[in-house]
């Protein structure tokens, strides 16, 4: 008989767990990689309309200057943004951390209770064995006496005589 783990279906489910946990981290860091490529952009755009802004002599520099402002608003908007994304992400970690914790707690009892399970069946077949070899052994010796009294019978030899 195969060994059955009761709680397969909660080790089921930690397995889960873990898988979507995993995959929050990915999320989330998937969305911060495109949040720094997005500050790297403003940033450069704000390089870029400082060059272009000098480049012209500072004419119509008011323009510059507004459209300046409003890359660095979008750049701080999108830091704060990275921030937020970065203690997501390390909340997300620490939830990984605990449901993989979880799951090889779960594991470890699973291995152990299998183990158990198979020992057990090593002793209850070890226990039958013993057994069949103990019914043998009486049976040898029960054949043994029986020819042994059949044989006396054959050679007429009776119980008094033998003792």
């Amino acid at each position: 008989m195969a060994f059955k783990f009761r709680l397969e279906k909660v080790l089921t489910i930690r397995r889960r767990e873990v898988d979507e946990a995993r995959m929050e981290v990915a999320d989330i860091q998937k969305k911060i990689d495109l949040t720094e490529q997005l500050v790297e952009i403003n940033k450069q755009l704000i390089r870029t309309k400082n060059e272009q802004m000098i480049k012209d002599n500072f004419q119509m520099a008011q323009a510059y200057l507004r459209s300046i402002k409003n890359y660095e608003r979008k750049l701080k908007e999108s830091e704060q943004t990275l921030e937020y994304q970065k203690q997501e992400l390390e909340k997300a970690k620490l939830k990984l951390v605990e449901a993989v914790k979880r799951l090889e707690a779960l594991e470890k009892l699973k291995e152990k209770k299998e183990e158990e399970y198979y020992e057990e069946q090593n002793r209850i077949e070890q226990k039958e064995a013993d057994e069949k070899a103990s019914l043998k052994y009486t049976n040898d010796k029960i054949a043994e006496a029986i020819e042994l009294q059949r044989q006396r019978e054959e050679d007429g030899i009776e119980e008094e005589e033998y003792y």
